[in-house]
């Protein structure tokens, strides 16, 4: 089991993509990391929850001298084909590393790598614009810490905002 890690990276606008630097290295084992430092390319990753799969880029495969585990069948905005699978370890920030991901190559724009549901999935991830600046804030979490749901706190807002009186009472009510 990973270990519990997290971050949150703060834009100073509201962003209509979510970008972060990552690091993305060789599969070495857990033990392998510990004892040797492996060489990380640093790379700017797009986060879409659209896309199944972490997609790298031939450049990032190139430089890292990846060697491909398989080809693989891929669904991307122009249709389907076929593409190169490696296998990689992926830092994140604030020492939030995922061993062992399976990766496909393609063309992305504006990135080098881009963060599909395969890693999403592994936690607890929230983008929010809530924040003080008007910005967006995205925090990430793995593994899976605990359940947001912002229904309740809407509800509680509007009973606020309208002075409903009965559905006041019934919110004190659940409280108690």
């Amino acid at each position: 089991m990973l270990p519990q890690r997290a971050f949150t990276i703060r834009y100073g606008g509201r962003v209509n993509v979510l970008k972060t630097e990552i690091g993305i290295f060789l599969p070495l084992s857990r033990e392998e990391i510990e004892r040797v430092t492996p060489q990380v390319h640093p790379c700017v990753a797009v986060w879409d929850t659209g896309a199944n799969g972490t997609v790298i880029t031939k450049q990032v495969a190139d430089e890292l001298g990846l060697k491909p585990i398989g080809i693989t069948e891929v669904y991307h905005a122009q249709g389907k084909g076929l593409t190169n699978e490696y296998l990689v370890n992926v830092a994140l920030l604030n020492g939030v590393v995922i061993p062992g991901v399976r990766v496909t190559e393609g063309v992305l724009a504006g990135c080098d790598v881009l963060i599909g549901m395969d890693i999403i999935a592994m936690g607890d991830f929230a983008v929010t614009n809530a924040n003080s600046q008007g910005g967006t804030t995205l925090s990430f979490c793995i593994p899976s810490i605990a359940e947001i749901d912002f229904v309740p706190r809407s509800r509680e807002n509007e009973i606020r905002r309208t002075g409903n009186r009965e559905a006041r009472r019934a919110l004190k009510k659940k409280r108690h």
